[in-house]
């Protein structure tokens, strides 16, 4: 009786392929070690000098920029607590009433489009209390009453913005969504928290301001006594050719 032949195995490699060495590594080392010493020559040799660009540092001086225009001529205006307290003599009369999605119906779209994103702001009513006139270079107070637990909280911010006689003043928490505040901070007998807003861009005769939160909407107005104290910035022309 013969003996059945075996079967071929499938997918076998040609013998020329099988007998194959795999590549030396060396020729790939060595290309790294020369690509590594071409870069690191060109960089030195074309490196600019002085201080690097620091894309975090530059966020954070603009943030802390007193005043700082933007490209639709909105001046955001950093607003801090008042070091000491504050007397109003001669306060804006203002008018204050319930108004449901203020930021997006009153806030004009330019506006919108500046800010990095949409603010938290405080619910409820908050009293204000502001000088009837300002003098471009100084401070302008504004004393807001919230729930006490609040007052001194370092969750409380205002947000500032001004443009050719409109000042609009955000009361928001320092949080990026509600649910992340703790509750109790707005709950409480109201108590005050005194501001001061930079006025040196601020060169009309009348400065209409608007005060908002979650869901009202304050107006007053304030009467410039010098506005040739104003500091505008003027954009540069180029020089013609």
């Amino acid at each position: 009786m013969s003996t059945p032949e075996k079967p071929e195995p499938k997918n076998q490699l040609p013998s020329g392929i099988a007998d194959r060495k795999p590549w030396p590594m060396w020729p790939i080392a060595l290309a790294i070690v020369a690509f590594i010493g071409v870069y690191t020559w060109i960089n030195l040799e074309y490196r600019k000098e002085g201080k690097a660009f620091e894309p975090f540092q530059a966020m954070m001086d603009r943030k802390n920029a007193i005043v700082e225009k933007n490209f639709y001529e909105w001046y955001s205006i950093k607003t801090d607590r008042a070091p000491s307290a504050v007397t109003i003599d001669s306060p804006a009369s203002s008018t204050s009433r319930a108004y449901e999605d203020a930021l997006d119906l009153v806030i004009p779209e330019q506006l919108k489009y500046y800010m990095a994103g949409k603010p938290v702001l405080i619910p409820g009513f908050i009293k204000t209390e502001c000088p009837d006139t300002l003098t471009p270079g100084e401070p302008l107070p504004i004393r807001i009453q919230v729930p006490a637990p609040l007052a001194q909280h370092e969750l409380l911010h205002l947000l500032s913005f001004y443009k050719e006689g409109e000042l609009f003043i955000l009361a928001t928490l320092y949080a990026e969504k509600m649910e992340d505040v703790d509750q109790s901070l707005l709950v409480g007998e109201p108590a005050p928290a005194t501001f001061l807003i930079p006025t040196e861009p601020m060169a009309a005769e009348t400065i209409k301001v608007s005060f908002i939160n979650e869901d009202r909407l304050a107006q007053w107005e304030i009467q410039n006594l010098d506005p040739s104290k104003a500091v505008v910035e003027v954009e540069k022309s180029e020089p013609p050719q």
